[in-house]
């Protein structure tokens, strides 16, 4: 019995595995800093702020920030923090599952980054001055495109009868 070797990774699938990387680290990192900002006092979120971003209390993101912690509970921040954790963690999975080449990655990540779209369709309508929204949203949909051609391309033939 002779094993077969897994297809190599593209490019392209190189570059999502990545890009699902770094999303998971930033939503692990938003996450770890929620739980963080729940557990301080109130009204002492500036300095705290200021020291993590290494930045002015008066600065306006810092200023910004405040006033958004200001408007919720320490549950409700502990529940973005949470929310945020498993994101990241279906970020993660993604990525790595797709780094392992298991023939059915690329269908789930197909799944999973379709019902993002709507979200960020929202969040254009909401503010449609952010560039920022419209780049991320024509980064999901050149995945959607490129997974959705290169759906099996971890698939392992069967082996030629001889």
């Amino acid at each position: 019995m002779t094993t077969r070797e897994r297809p190599k990774l593209s490019p392209g699938f190189v570059w999502i595995i990545v890009f699902k990387c770094v999303k998971a680290a930033a939503f692990l990192t938003i996450g770890a800093v929620a739980l963080r900002l729940a557990k301080l006092p109130r009204n002492s979120e500036p300095l705290e702020i200021a020291r993590f971003l290494g930045a002015q209390t008066r600065a306006i993101l810092v200023q910004h920030v405040s006033r958004v912690l200001d408007a919720l509970t320490s549950g409700q921040i502990e529940a973005i923090a949470a929310a945020s954790i498993l994101i990241a963690l279906v970020f993660a999975a993604e990525g790595i599952l797709l780094a392992m080449r298991i023939p059915w990655a690329p269908y789930a990540t197909i799944v999973l980054t379709a019902f993002g779209i709507p979200a960020e369709l929202v969040e254009i309508a909401r503010r449609p001055e952010s560039l920022r929204r419209y780049a991320l949203l024509a980064v999901n949909l050149v995945i959607l495109v490129y997974l959705w051609y290169r759906r099996n391309e971890f698939r392992i033939p069967p082996p030629a009868e001889g």
